[in-house]
């Protein structure tokens, strides 16, 4: 988890942007306000009963630095979305910023950085992709709901032939280590946690195709525009 100190840089870095602007006004709500995630540890996920993690503190920080006590309530991703661009006075994190998400939300961050990559099994020797296009030829486990899934449906990744669509990072971690899919998507931050819940190691995985890196993909706090 952060340091009391790396937090603090973060915020300050959150101050010289819109976090003022677009935070503070709403320490005047009188009711509570719902920040919506997922489990995708170690980023955010349930342990004991409490939703904790890496961007976990960071928000919890956000919030405490304009005096707020959001509700955090952890679902599928597909579902939090969903319930974000529904209702009112809520939050959802960790978000991929992406060109169709742009309008629809209002941006707090980025709160942290990741590398995403396609994992293959380390023992897949014949699994080998120097394109995108080559990325067809075999069959990627991804989650329902994330920005990469929608990129791969929208430049015409078959499901169920191309992509195997889960629910969640647990079950999208089971298809892959079971020999369903041959390529698992993951960053720096989720990929050791989810083989560890399997009973696995980082030896088992290596990088198979580098897909993004740098602010273009960061990951954000945000809030739907009808919070008000």
């Amino acid at each position: 988890m952060p340091a009391r100190a790396d937090i603090k840089k973060i915020l300050q870095f959150l101050f010289l942007g819109c976090f003022v602007t677009v935070l503070l006004p709403l320490s005047a709500w009188a009711e509570k306000m719902r920040v919506l995630t997922e489990p995708l540890a170690p980023v955010h996920f349930l342990q004991d009963g409490e939703i904790r993690g890496i961007a976990t503190d960071i928000v919890r920080a956000i919030f405490d630095e304009v005096n707020l006590e959001p509700e955090f309530h952890i679902y599928p991703w597909n579902r939090a979305y969903e319930m974000v661009l529904q209702d009112k006075n809520c939050f959802i994190y960790t978000i991929n910023r992406t060109t169709e998400r742009e309008a629809l939300f209002k941006w707090i961050g980025p709160i942290l950085h990741k590398n995403v990559h396609l994992y293959k099994r380390s023992d897949r020797d014949d699994v080998v992709i120097e394109s995108l296009e080559d990325v067809r030829k075999y069959t990627t486990a991804v989650i329902l709901g994330h920005s990469l899934t929608t990129d791969f449906l929208d430049r015409g990744f078959l499901e169920g032939e191309e992509l195997i669509i889960t629910p969640h990072k647990k079950a999208q971690m089971q298809v892959f280590l079971k020999g369903r899919a041959d390529l698992i998507t993951g960053n720096q931050f989720t990929i050791f946690d989810a083989l560890r819940a399997e009973g696995y190691t980082l030896d088992h995985v290596e990088p198979a195709f580098f897909v993004s890196a740098g602010s273009a993909y960061s990951l954000d706090l945000i809030f739907s525009p009808d919070c008000h």
